[in-house]
């Protein structure tokens, strides 16, 4: 009994698989069945077996873990239509038998014919709260009434949060005008009694307009009625704050906000530096995924200081044009690497692996050849630094400073020439080599005609000639002296900038360049990146 996978989410959506084996191996390996280049997919990410009378799918210790139709499983059979997840890319599983039903006599009718409907749960959702809505009408009740209904309710929760703003009883009672004539009652002639009237009219008057409101900005005292009512609308801390924010001046409660947004700027910042503090922990700008042949200073993997966190793998794209045959040389740092920890693969093939650490691993460089055969001419390439442990775990790693070299192989020269021209390359490297302290570019003419011979012996045919691996020996030689000098001149430059001296350390790294002229060595920037930290 066969069965069939079928691409339904990622970039190879619609592709279809059928196998007719007990045991499909799907990963980014060549060794798997169905390989899958995605990042979130691991090397060896999950099986699907021969289960009794069906299949099952049995995870292989992923970094992301297997979802059948969302959710994670170690082990378990398959049934027609589950959903397979591997990072992001998802499966639809199927069993291949001649008299399998399409399903389309199970479909809704619709329009009067058979039809497959996807129905979403957004839907199924307003579809519940319709319903939900309609078990509360009541019983008989057109629109119109239901609109009347919510029109009352609305005006009643109005009326319900309205709140009297001032004294009922001095509202009903407007204030005398001094200048409305009186009517008063005849007396007798020497009676003073009107006068005593109008005069007591007067000083109510006076009273209530010298009287502040609660609630008016005027900063003036509160009266007991007023006090009163602001406790019993706003009872505990809130009537405190009401009566003094009533009865404060101006001054102070320009004081008061002021005060207020210097507080509320400082919690922001300090927010802001939990969040986003710290220079290296802080990514800038997008996440570089196209390589070139200048040296990324980002580095990528898992721990403190990785500006990218990449615990499985990283990749890069790079599309190789050559209009001659050519070597592609892979330049890049590495920290944090055990024995067979992390693996270069091209395009879904391993071409090396990381060396382990060593005492110099923060200063050496290191290089590997990409095989001509393994590079798609005219179209991006593929390059992995993937971690073969399977999940990567929690120990840190890391690769910084990933560019990539393109050198020219000679054309239409004999075998003879290129050995050669190889030696005198060479010769040239061995006696720079040998007088390192004569000139402060000995060290780097030295690693350079090594490597000049090397790439000349290149395009020599198989078997290569003997000087073919000395000079792979002469630059790999060379190489580590120039570590050792980049190591001992920035100890230097950091020493005199703990000592303020500043000029000191200036001039050490200007004869640096001397040293390094070139940035085809990893110092030349190490150089330049001390410098813009010191403010050199």
């Amino acid at each position: 009994m066969a069965f069939q996978l079928t691409i339904s989410e990622g970039k190879d959506a619609g592709k279809e698989f059928v196998f007719d084996q007990d045991s499909v191996l799907i990963g980014r390996t060549s060794e798997c069945d169905v390989v899958l280049y995605d990042p979130g997919v691991s090397r060896r990410h999950c099986r699907i077996l021969k289960m009794g009378e069906g299949y099952g799918v049995e995870d292989q210790k992923s970094a992301n873990g297997t979802l059948i139709n969302g959710a994670a499983v170690q082990k378990q059979a398959l049934t027609d239509g589950d959903a397979i997840t591997l990072g992001p890319v998802t499966f639809l599983f199927a069993l291949a038998q001649d008299d399998a039903t399409t399903g389309e006599e199970d479909a809704p009718q619709e329009d009067g014919a058979n039809s497959t409907r996807i129905v979403s749960m957004d839907s199924l959702r307003k579809q519940r709260n319709k319903k939900a809505a309609a078990s509360l009408r009541p019983e008989g009740a057109d629109e119109e009434e239901l609109q009347e209904i919510r029109a009352e309710s609305t005006r009643m929760n109005m009326r319900a949060i309205r709140r009297p703003t001032t004294n009922p009883q001095r509202a009903a009672v407007p204030p005398p005008d001094d200048d409305a004539p009186q009517a008063l009652a005849p007396r007798p002639s020497g009676t003073s009694a009107p006068a005593r009237r109008t005069g007591s009219q007067s000083s109510r008057s006076v009273a209530r307009v010298s009287s502040p409101r609660a609630g008016t900005g005027g900063g003036g005292g509160l009266s007991a009625a007023d006090r009163a009512r602001i406790r019993r609308e706003t009872p505990g801390l809130a009537a405190n704050l009401r009566l003094f924010w009533a009865e404060a001046s101006p001054k102070v409660r320009a004081g008061v906000m002021t005060g207020g947004g210097v507080v509320v700027l400082a919690l922001f910042g300090l927010l802001y530096w939990l969040v986003l503090g710290g220079d290296e922990k802080v990514a800038r700008g997008e996440e570089p995924v196209r390589l070139t042949n200048q040296p990324i200073n980002d580095s990528f993997g898992l721990g403190d200081g990785v500006t990218w966190n990449r615990p499985d793998m990283k990749v890069f794209e790079w599309e190789f044009v050559a209009a001659t045959r050519a070597v592609v040389i892979l330049h890049y740092q590495a920290q944090g690497i055990s024995k067979d920890e992390v693996v270069v693969s091209v395009n879904g093939v391993d071409v090396g692996k990381v060396p382990p650490d060593t005492l110099a691993s923060q200063e050496r460089s290191l290089e590997l050849m990409i095989p001509p055969q393994q590079l798609r001419k005219g179209e991006p390439n593929r390059i992995i630094f993937d971690n073969t442990r399977n999940p990567p775990g929690e120990d840190p790693w890391r690769v910084w400073n990933v560019w990539v070299e393109r050198a020219l192989l000679p054309e239409q020269l004999s075998t003879v020439q290129l050995v050669q021209m190889a030696g005198e390359s060479y010769k040239k490297g061995r006696k720079n080599f040998e007088t390192p302290d004569i000139g402060a570019r000995n060290r780097y003419e030295a690693w350079k005609s090594f490597r000049e011979a090397w790439l000349m012996l290149e395009a020599h045919p198989d078997p290569k000639p003997e000087l073919y691996y000395e000079a792979q020996e002469g630059m790999k030689n060379a190489q580590q002296e120039l570590d050792r000098t980049c190591s001992k001149l920035l100890l230097e430059v950091e020493g005199y900038y703990n000592q303020s001296r500043f000029k000191q350390a200036a001039s050490t790294l200007d004869h640096m360049r001397e040293y390094f002229p070139e940035y085809d060595q990893p110092c030349a920037t190490r150089a330049e990146n001390k410098r813009a930290e010191y403010g050199l």
